[in-house]
């Protein structure tokens, strides 16, 4: 055990020594990490940088079942999503910084398009709340990552649609908003940003029609048109 936590340990330096731990990294480039197993994986995420994340979601998305489990049980999801949190704290007031957001919500989505990915985010509460607080940033395309992969977790299945509701309950308590589809509204009034409206109007879409019950639909699409859903709608066109 201890001769592979040694390789593992060589392995990390030498990585480690070639990208550096400097934020301001060439965006242009990524960390090899093609055939990096999962236990170095988890440890370059010690060091955010643009390479880093960039070279962990070309893994992300060319993993099998088997090695994105291992990710996922060494808590690979929950330190990106930590990551995640800390930079939408900081704000984007640097390119740098919104690249690195920007990068890091891309390594989340490459995990939910995997089968293990999605479903161990379904199965284990609290991470679509964390997934939410990325909303709390003034970086337009990382809210727009953000609000497709909730749609994504509405049409995923009930439970998917269920935990998309919490999370948007769970910002409304924690910004002080008055009502839980405040922040897609606000967001939908304030952009003129195309591709964003059309996201937004497909997360609308996404949390009315996959609910169950026609009751709750109505309900949902009552509370869209106490939004002034309508009034925007007819603007828009």
């Amino acid at each position: 055990m201890s001769g592979k936590s040694d390789g593992v340990q060589k392995k990390w330096a030498a990585v480690r020594g070639r990208l550096g731990s400097s934020q301001d990294s060439d965006s242009s480039q990524e960390a090899n990490l093609e055939n990096a197993d999962a236990e170095l994986c988890i440890r370059l995420l010690q060091v955010p940088t643009v390479v880093n994340y960039s070279g962990l979601k070309k893994r992300l998305e060319n993993s099998d079942q088997t090695w994105m489990v291992q990710f996922l049980e060494l808590s690979g999801l929950d330190l990106l999503l930590e990551a995640l949190d800390r930079l939408s704290g900081r704000g984007c007031s640097r390119i740098a910084d919104a690249l690195l957001q920007l990068t890091c919500v891309s390594c989340v989505r490459a995990v939910m398009n995997s089968s293990a990915g999605i479903h161990f985010i379904v199965d284990n509460e609290g991470y679509v709340r964390k997934l939410s607080q990325a909303l709390d940033t003034s970086n337009t395309m990382v809210k727009k990552q953000v609000f497709e992969l909730l749609a994504a977790l509405c049409m995923f299945s009930s439970e998917g649609h269920r935990l998309a509701l919490d999370a948007l309950d769970h910002y409304k308590s924690v910004k002080m908003q008055q009502y839980r589809f405040s922040v897609i509204m606000n967001e939908l009034q304030s952009t003129d940003n195309v591709p964003y409206m059309v996201t937004l109007l497909s997360v609308i879409n996404a949390l009315i029609f996959s609910a169950d019950d026609l009751r709750q639909r109505n309900k949902m699409r009552q509370e869209f048109i106490g939004l002034q859903l309508l009034h925007l709608l007819t603007k828009l066109r």
